[in-house]
């Protein structure tokens, strides 16, 4: 699919930027996320698309749509190019773990050459936050997800030259699901997923509401935590030269 590029404009609100926001049609966690972290001058502009239901009932077809599903993105990115954005931060993560990071960098190549402006992908984000924070190399994984995908992207982070020491999923029972976890749930999850060894603290998994609670968790569990929404914003903006501090976001986006 070919879709036409438009030169990034700012307006009477969006001053210093316009971020696209692409999303699941069926999350409701990234646009309040991505908005509360939002600097002055920045403006989000959310557009949806539409992805195949995962059986998560069936493991071996819950694990063959990992590796095969596709959504439509594209779809989704021709209507939100409209509004003349300067970035594409994705709110989608499970496809960007596909593979290793060869895979990913591509794949955000092949969006970006799409876009013709700079594209966000979650895995890409999530690999920056942890570069930025000094590269800690082992690490732990909270995901909503199922055995299948979790060993997904621990075998993604793995091929980054990263070591996963533990991962925990809270097998969500559908993508809506996901949302209505507790922050007690989210936070006795990192608790499962928190190993003696691990340096970091990793979040997947978009619709989660995971980013308010970024400076609780590491505060209680005494590491970083690189959430994938928190990165995925932090890295949107950095990418046009926005270095503002994000509050309340935890030590990535404050600090970094």
């Amino acid at each position: 699919m070919s879709i036409q590029t438009r030169t990034p404009s700012p307006d009477s609100l969006a001053t210093r930027a316009k971020v696209a926001v692409v999303v699941p049609a069926t999350n409701t966690i990234v646009q309040p996320e991505m908005e509360a972290m939002r600097p002055p001058g920045v403006t989000n502009h959310v557009t949806r698309m539409r992805l195949p239901p995962r059986p998560y009932d069936d493991q071996a077809a819950y694990k063959r749509a990992l590796e095969t599903e596709k959504g439509e993105l594209e779809e989704a990115l021709e209507l939100v190019l409209l509004c003349e954005p300067h970035v594409v931060a994705h709110g989608h993560s499970i496809h960007s773990f596909r593979g290793d990071g060869a895979q990913a960098l591509a794949e955000e190549q092949r969006l970006e050459k799409l876009c013709g402006i700079p594209f966000i992908t979650p895995s890409r984000a999530v690999l920056a936050g942890l570069e930025a924070i000094g590269k800690p190399k082992r690490i732990a994984i909270l995901t909503p997800y199922w055995p299948p995908a979790d060993e997904m992207i621990a075998a993604f982070f793995t091929a980054c030259g990263y070591e996963v020491v533990a991962t925990h999923g809270l097998k969500s029972t559908g993508p809506t699901a996901v949302a209505r976890f507790t922050a007690d749930q989210i936070m006795q999850g990192f608790e499962a997923a928190n190993h003696p060894k691990a340096e970091a603290l990793i979040h997947v998994g978009t619709n989660l509401p995971v980013s308010a609670m970024t400076p609780a968790i590491e505060h209680r569990l005494g590491k970083p935590l690189i959430g994938v929404n928190v990165a995925t914003y932090w890295l949107a903006l950095r990418r046009l030269g926005i270095k503002d501090p994000l509050p309340g976001m935890g030590l990535l986006a404050e600090k970094y």
